[in-house]
């Protein structure tokens, strides 16, 4: 019998097809009309692996009870492996706290082993020499703070050294008031910093000192915009002669000034390679990571990749270690929107692949994620949500981040969102996802969906979705479900989170759901509640195709 929605010359002709989940993540560059259908519109809390869609993995406090917001957090490796907490607020101060073990319940508050700071905000760097390993902070306004084997010390300040030059004052620099530095990097073994409101940047007379003599090397003529130095670091480029580090100077107008060499006392030792217009720096000084041997930097234009700025057949073979062409017309429109929050960080942690730009928020609580999973050269992005980082930090190969609540927590650990310190807790997590159109293989002709079927994977029981077929280019939410129904098993921490083998573990869920409408083009939209880890490997759809109409 003719299908009703079509003319009676015409008989509808049923069809199946499966599709893929969307691994190639989320897409804010293609017409909604030619999309990739393995791509996704909207694409919440689902970690994008070549085998399927993964919910992301939740969180656990670690450390809590600071006083107001956890703005800055830096591990040290020497002998032992520690992680401080820069934490406080107006009226209570500032301080360091060491957060390196997690807390109990039954733990006393924790005592700032640094008080008397005037903010959160400060940068870091770890440099090693003779002496050890030593973790260096600055903020601008108060003395530098230096952690190494022996404790924390500060950094005091004298204007140049005595003459004749007799032994140097440990954790005294000469020169360069560290009350003044706003920024720190190491590059080619010696220490340079960026001064606040300068357009030179300052470096360290003898390689490997973390304390000494200063030089100042000016930048300023090369800054055709004006502006002054807004960030040093350092980028490693392979211009046939081998990979070499070069020290990249970007100002507070967007240009990146590179230098190639070791010691800028000598123009045989030191060149310029280029001048580059990147963008201005979002605000805050957290906005670049060097991932692989490439340095990403995150701009007014969007997130630039310094081996892509430079159009030259010494570095014909680079290539960027990541790929962010789907979503960098979403990156700049977050960062022209709240382009005056501090927030903007960029973090990579290398033993999950994870690359994430955090973007504040305006709102308490709205703190989001632009996240990558670097496995593979497509790089797919997707978006983490519910997780209020104002900072992140890889500790014990672990991502962690601090809070506006004055707590450090353990990232990608466990199927729940803020489980306490007693193991107790926590919330589930949401996940959203719209698939990319699909015209099922038969474009310009209408079609109606009367049955599809995600296929999930779930640890111990069953999917807890809401779900629906949009037609012709909707895009629109689709309601939570109220609740995750208790798991069927108890095989949950058999294995470390994605570390442990499948078998047992994930059992398939294949269940057929009832669709309504037509249309020419179709695209699934649902909403995932869950507590347990999940993977979304492919759907399922049958349908019929009928004609023009």
């Amino acid at each position: 019998m003719p299908a009703k929605w079509l003319p009676t010359s015409f008989a509808a002709t049923n069809k199946v097809k499966t599709v893929p989940s969307p691994t190639g993540g989320l897409n804010a560059r293609d017409s909604l009309a030619n999309m990739p259908e393995t791509d996704a519109l909207a694409l919440q809390n689902w970690w994008c692996n070549p085998y399927g869609l993964q919910s992301r993995p939740g969180y656990v406090e670690w450390a809590t009870g600071m006083p107001g917001y956890v703005e800055t957090l830096a591990s040290w490796s020497g002998d032992t492996q520690k992680l401080f907490a820069w934490a406080g607020k107006e009226g209570d101060g500032w301080g360091v706290y060491d957060v390196s073990a997690r807390m109990l319940l039954t733990d006393p508050p924790l005592v700032p082993a640094v008080t008397g700071l005037s903010n959160g905000r400060w940068q870091t760097t770890q440099m090693g020499n003779e002496g050890g390993n030593h973790l260096l902070a600055v903020n601008g306004i108060d003395k530098g703070i230096v952690y190494d084997s022996t404790g924390v010390h500060r950094i005091e300040y004298v204007a140049s050294p005595p003459a004749p030059t007799p032994p140097l004052v440990d954790y005294t620099w000469y020169g360069l008031d560290s009350q003044k530095a706003i920024g720190l990097t190491v590059h080619q073994g010696r220490l340079w910093a960026t001064e606040e409101g300068s357009s030179a940047g300052w470096y360290m007379k003898q390689v490997g000192a973390i304390y000494g003599e200063w030089a100042r090397f000016e930048f300023g003529p090369f800054f055709s915009k004006g502006g002054n130095v807004a960030y040093m670091t350092t980028w490693t480029l392979d211009d046939g002669n081998g990979a070499e580090d070069h020290l990249v100077a970007v100002s507070t107008e967007g240009q990146a000034i590179v230098y190639a060499g070791t010691n800028p006392d000598s123009i045989d030792t030191w060149k310029l390679v280029g001048v580059y217009f990147v963008g201005e720096p979002v605000l805050g000084r957290r906005s670049f990571f060097k991932v692989g041997g490439d340095m990403l930097l995150l701009t007014q234009r969007g997130l630039i990749s310094m081996t892509a700025q430079l159009v030259s057949t010494k570095v014909g073979e680079n290539v960027s270690a990541l790929n962010s062409e789907k979503v960098q017309l979403l990156i700049s429109s977050l960062v022209s929107s709240i382009t005056d929050q501090f927030g903007w960080e960029l973090y990579f942690n290398p033993a999950e692949n994870l690359f994430m730009i955090n973007v504040p928020s305006r709102t308490v609580g709205g703190t989001r994620q632009l996240a990558a999973n670097l496995v593979t050269t497509a790089s797919p992005w997707t978006q983490f949500v519910n997780v209020d980082a104002a900072t992140w930090e890889t500790f014990e190969n672990a991502p962690f981040f601090g809070d506006y609540s004055g707590r450090v927590c353990k990232f990608w650990d466990g199927p729940l969102d803020g489980v306490e310190l007693d193991d107790e807790g926590g919330a589930e997590i949401l996940l959203q996802v719209q698939q990319a159109y699909t015209y099922m293989g038969a474009p310009a002709v209408q079609k109606q969906i009367g049955m599809y079927r995600p296929n999930f994977l779930v640890t111990g029981g069953l999917a807890t979705s809401n779900s629906r077929i949009e037609y012709d280019f909707r895009v629109r939410a689709v309601p939570f479900p109220s609740a995750v129904p208790p798991p069927s098993d108890d095989l949950w921490d058999v294995g470390r989170w994605d570390k442990a083998t499948w078998g047992g573990g994930l059992t398939p869920d294949r269940r057929w759901i009832q669709a309504d409408g037509l249309g020419n083009a179709a695209s699934l939209r649902m909403s995932t509640r869950t507590a347990r880890e999940l993977v979304w490997v492919s759907t399922d759809y049958s349908f019929k195709v009928g004609t023009l109409l």
